[in-house]
């Protein structure tokens, strides 16, 4: 079976699958795939990426806006330049599809140029791993392919993540010209025909018998909460607290400043919590769930559930909300809630409004407030920034890595959200209408190379590069005391020398600088078109956190 005819035939099947995006990394055993696009065998959105490693995190961004996506690679090390982002998608739960080329199996561990064994390369981190010889288009193939889709959406009854699909290519790796046919000689072209797959439906529990009564109740929701978080809070009074990645806040009903409030007098009295979506932002939160005098209920229709500390006292896949009227001890417990909420966001006010005004935490506040489009948050200092002291998110779409919560591929996972959500082309964006992506100096270095996938997307990306001199985030946590400011520089802060105004143009993308963020909130306020680098000079100004944290103690 000619190589270019497999690849024509699984691209045609993921197209009938439900594949929405096709990421093209190039190489020469990958090549039958490029030519089976440049053919038309993909009818959704195809695009050539050079780096791997860019085109596995825009695969997570897309994969974060709804979207299907596949990433096409060639054989060895290029394989293994996507475990950053299948390790990502794997635990934030993103289906996507890798689309690895391989040797065939007579080349294999006799010494060939780019052989390796890659079949089954990303072990447990990934819901299905297929190993596909040549073949020709046929129900078997279709049958293959349609079951790496089911398992990467996580149906019939599964946990969504990625899937890899080896494919051994042997030559020719080029187009093969068919004997000529004429009348009835002549073969009927395959038409894919998949099983339609579909996913288990959570069947929900009454909250009633799995809550009960609570006198100061919480709802807690982090990345992937469910839908329903709002409804849950409305019907039985318990106040809704969420990290800025959690999907909740576009719903609206959230009570801001979560850790404030945990971390205050207030948080020792709570008796109930019920958990949704995977918190893993706040040190306070995560006490709280581990206290025996709460319980703690887990909403996860997927396994493994979140219970860290293992105090879970119930778990469902679904809740339905509360019917009973709410008792007086509970709405007595929200009201004071929601005030000590208010007192938080006029304490935290006075308190940057006494200082510099050029930290992490006033640059977050400073672009909440000047933008309204989606907001793509770097996963170390910066979302801790927003969940700490922006008053509300209220309507927003946020996106963050907290998968594994590394600093991996965040400008290439702006990219993909991009692409995902419509904001790319020719067009010029409306003004606060772009998606903004927040991250850290050595964040921005990290994925620098990410900002050729921008410009190539025409992307509408705003990359806010708060600069605070290096790694700022090990000042906020135990090793900011524990080592000399000096060791602390060398080991931890790595501080580079970038020229960012030279960067962005090295690869064509817009330039602008703000020192104050009411700079920045100028220039966010503004029309563009395409990817612009902002770099914002920061404070870092560590003491902040553990005081904006601790302003009602």
């Amino acid at each position: 079976m000619p190589s270019v005819d497999t690849a024509s035939a699984i691209l045609e099947s993921l197209d009938t699958l439900g594949v929405t995006h096709v990421l093209y990394c190039p190489g020469s055993r990958s090549a039958p795939f490029a030519y089976a696009l440049e053919a038309g065998s993909f009818g959704g959105d195809a695009r050539a990426v050079l780096d791997e490693r860019g085109a596995g995190f825009a695969a997570v961004g897309l994969a974060r806006t709804g979207a299907l996506p596949a990433i096409v690679v060639t054989s060895g090390t290029a394989v293994a330049e996507l475990a950053p982002a299948v390790l990502e998608a794997s635990h934030a739960r993103l289906p996507l599809l890798v689309l690895s080329a391989d040797r065939p199996g007579e080349l294999r561990g006799v010494g060939a140029s780019q052989a390796t064994d890659q079949a089954g390369f990303f072990g447990t981190h990934v819901r299905a791993s297929i190993d596909l010889e040549p073949r020709e288009a046929s129900p078997s193939l279709v049958g293959h392919l349609t079951r790496a889709v089911a398992a990467a959406c996580g149906a019939p009854s599964g946990t969504p993540g990625p899937v890899q699909v080896n494919v051994a290519f042997r030559d020719p790796l080029t187009p093969v010209r068919p004997a000529s046919a004429s009348g009835n000689e002549a073969g009927a072209s395959f038409v894919p025909r998949p099983a339609q797959v579909v996913a288990a439906f959570p069947v929900p529990v009454r909250w009633e018998g799995v809550v009960g009564p609570a006198a100061a109740g919480l709802i807690v929701a982090g990345e992937g909460a469910s839908p329903f978080a709002r409804e849950w809070s409305e019907a039985s009074g318990f106040p809704l607290l969420a990290e800025p990645a959690s999907g909740a806040w576009s719903g609206g009903g959230v009570t801001p400043f979560e850790q404030t409030l945990v971390a205050s007098s207030l948080g020792r009295e709570v008796d109930a919590v019920v958990v949704t979506g995977r918190p893993t932002l706040s040190r306070p939160i995560q006490a709280l769930l581990a206290r025996p005098d709460v319980c703690v209920t887990v909403v996860d229709p997927h396994t493994p559930w979140v219970d860290v500390s293992g105090n879970a006292s119930v778990v469902v896949d679904d809740l339905k909300p509360a019917r009973e009227p709410i008792r007086a001890a509970q709405a007595e417990w929200a009201s004071r809630v929601r005030q000590a909420a208010c007192d938080a966001g006029e304490r935290i006010e006075s308190l940057l409004a006494a200082g510099s005004g050029r930290t992490m935490l006033d640059l977050a506040r400073a672009v909440a407030a000047s933008t309204s489009g989606p907001l793509v948050l770097g996963a170390s200092n910066p979302v801790r920034a927003f969940d700490l002291a922006v008053p509300t998110l209220e309507g927003r779409v946020v996106h963050s890595n907290r998968g594994q919560a590394g600093i991996d591929g965040t400008i290439a996972t702006a990219v993909g959200i991009c692409l995902g959500s419509g904001y790319a082309g020719e067009a010029l964006a409306p003004a606060r209408e772009r998606v903004t992506a927040v991250m850290g100096d050595l964040t921005a270095c990290h994925d620098a190379s990410s900002l050729a996938l921008a410009a190539a997307a025409r992307a509408h990306l705003d990359i806010v590069v708060a600069d605070d001199g290096g790694g700022g985030i090990f000042a906020t946590l135990e090793h900011g005391r524990a080592t000399s400011p000096e060791a602390y520089d060398r080991w931890f802060g790595l501080a580079q020398s970038v020229d960012y105004e030279a960067l962005a143009a090295a690869y064509g993308v817009a330039f602008a600088r703000a020192d104050e963020p009411q700079e920045l909130e100028s220039l966010l306020a503004q029309p563009a078109s395409g990817p612009r680098l902002i770099h914002a000079p920061i404070e870092r100004a560590a003491h902040l956190y553990a005081a904006v944290r601790d302003v009602l103690s």
